[in-house]
């Protein structure tokens, strides 16, 4: 999930704001939602929901709503890939630091977001119904959809999301046949300084393990995510890898590991089986899940072991 820092700025302090929201609710247009700081009336129909959180926009555009901004990741100055050509004509808000006042003059009437809005809830509240979803981590992205389906009355179209999703893994399962079992998926995070080993637990791990595809040893854990230094870079073998590193300096560091002799003795890198992906594997929503799927279909249902 992006950082996300908030500057409220004097002109927008607390002070400046009336304490209801900018936008007036009447009874009969609006239903109450549960979410992680209590309940809150939000629209019936949306028209302007601004997202704050890195799942929740990506289970917006898998509902086929586009909201007027969402955050986007300043190492790359992007929206995530696996969103951009659903994204156009969105307002880019800064993953760092934004300020309440551009928020504010945005006019939303619906804003979404994670635990990166808790400090600043009733700023946010003031401006539109605000609701914060739960923070249960990317690996709880089914969760997040059929909440955010339920705050836009799109319940039933975030069930035929994960139904979608259930098919394309029986799918995927069945053109591997029985051998998925013994295929060993390795999925790598370089950073300039560190490796990271994703485990059962993450976002990824979880879409492998329905996938019917098993881990290597050093990453068959209920736990997110362990970190390796490069001497122990056999922990990151498997029959195949996939690997990302996010800015020039892990892209330098990645380059580096691949000069490593400790990593050309590795299985999957002596078979040519070693993949670089974009960053939906570490985590989002829906569209991340199925753009991973994408890529199982792309490299394994062609490299059996």
């Amino acid at each position: 999930m992006v950082s996300f820092g908030f500057i409220a700025i004097a002109s927008c302090s607390q002070n400046n704001f009336n304490d209801s929201p900018k936008v007036a609710i009447t009874k009969g247009e609006a239903r109450m939602v549960k979410h992680a700081l209590g309940e809150t009336a939000v629209p019936v129909r949306s028209q302007r929901v601004l997202a704050l959180d890195n799942i929740a926009l990506d289970s917006i555009l898998a509902l086929g709503v586009k909201p007027i901004a969402a955050l986007y990741n300043e190492n790359t100055g992007q929206f995530p890939v696996h969103l951009r050509d659903r994204i156009s004509g969105v307002t880019k808000l800064p993953s760092e630091q934004q300020n309440i006042e551009e928020i504010a003059s945005l006019n939303p009437d619906l804003i979404l977001g994670g635990k990166n809005v808790e400090q600043v809830y009733k700023l946010l509240s003031q401006i539109a119904p605000t609701i914060v979803l739960a923070e249960g981590g990317n690996a709880e992205w089914k969760e997040q959809l059929k909440l955010t389906g339920n705050i836009l009355g799109q319940s039933e179209e975030a069930e035929k999301i994960l139904q979608e999703y259930d098919r394309r893994l029986a799918e995927f399962r069945a053109e591997i046949g029985d051998e998925v079992r013994s295929i060993e998926v390795s999925v790598v995070r370089i950073f300039p300084d560190r490796i990271r080993l994703y485990q059962r637990g993450s976002f990824s791990g979880e879409i492998l393990a329905e996938a019917g595809l098993s881990r290597p040893p050093a990453q068959d854990s209920e736990r997110l995510w362990r970190e390796v230094s490069r001497e122990r870079i056999q922990d990151a073998d498997g029959d195949v890898i996939f690997v990302w590193s996010l800015g020039k300096e892990a892209e330098q560091a990645l380059n580096q590991l691949q000069d490593d002799p400790l990593w050309s003795q590795l299985e999957a890198v002596q078979q040519g089986r070693v993949y670089e992906v974009p960053g939906y594997w570490i985590g989002s929503g829906p569209l991340a899940a199925n753009a991973v799927i994408d890529d199982l279909f792309t490299h394994l249902t062609q490299a059996k072991p």
